[in-house]
């Protein structure tokens, strides 16, 4: 359990927490996509047609079943963005761009970002407000967060990226194992990281609910990453008001 995951259990959370939402997906996989969209039912444009052919972006943006929660999908076409990007002006700035007409429309947008670093992530890095990193709960995972952390610095001195890190969400969370607790143990060490007190456990039955397209508040999800994954979206509502509210 990674960052489709935990975007698409953070923007169903926030839609039923009564706050209207928009997840935005970015990556060509189309998993966040996949949890939302019926497979019968063609996307009415994806972030390629909005950035690339000009496509109004309330053109893309399609209904989900859950209220208050609509989706900006992805389909393969994304695949080429990054190669797209590189000849254009302002490239860091074009997702900042296409969300500015329906920005006001919605209380959160939430992105779902590729795996790997690309123009594409920077686009979505340098129109954010708040980050949330997503971290196994493994030594690879761990170094993986370093590297990402550390890449996103590099723009945050050219100040491309402006947005704060708003905490790390531990996934895949095993307690009985030394690996697990020595992980947690090393990322709540460093308070610049604000690692979220809640934390995904790592279950046989979630696999099982992202093939059910299950997500927090669905019948039939299990309870332990159910209340795990709904303490965390508790946290992130009290985060983001607690920074809103400092700034003003």
């Amino acid at each position: 359990m990674g960052k489709s995951t935990t975007a698409t259990n953070l923007a169903a959370g926030l839609a039923r927490a009564g706050h209207r939402t928009l997840l935005v997906d970015t990556d060509a996989q189309a998993h966040a996509t996949y949890w939302f969209a019926n497979e019968d039912e063609e996307p009415p444009g994806d972030l390629y047609a909005v950035m690339k052919d000009g496509m109004p972006i309330d053109q893309a943006i399609m209904g989900t079943r859950i209220e208050g929660l609509d989706l900006l999908p992805a389909t393969l076409d994304l695949a080429a963005l990054d190669l797209e990007l590189v000849s254009m002006t302002l490239r860091e700035y074009r997702l900042k761009r296409a969300l500015e007409p329906i920005a006001g429309d919605y209380a959160y947008i939430v992105v779902d970002l590729p795996p790997s670093l690309s123009l594409v992530v920077l686009n979505a890095l340098a129109a954010a407000d708040f980050i949330v990193a997503p971290v196994s709960a493994t030594r690879l995972g761990v170094r993986g967060l370093g590297a990402f952390l550390s890449w996103t610095e590099q723009f945050r001195e050219d100040g491309i990226v402006t947005a704060g890190l708003l905490g790390v969400l531990v996934t895949m969370y095993d307690g009985r194992t030394l690996v697990g607790r020595e992980v947690i143990e090393a990322l709540r060490a460093e308070p610049d990281l604000a690692v979220f007190d809640s934390l995904i456990p790592r279950r046989v039955a979630a696999e099982s609910q992202v093939g059910e397209r299950l997500v927090v508040g669905d019948p039939g999800t299990d309870d332990a990453v159910a209340q795990a994954y709904g303490a965390f979206v508790d946290e992130v509502l009290s985060r983001t008001r607690s920074a809103v509210a400092h700034v003003r």
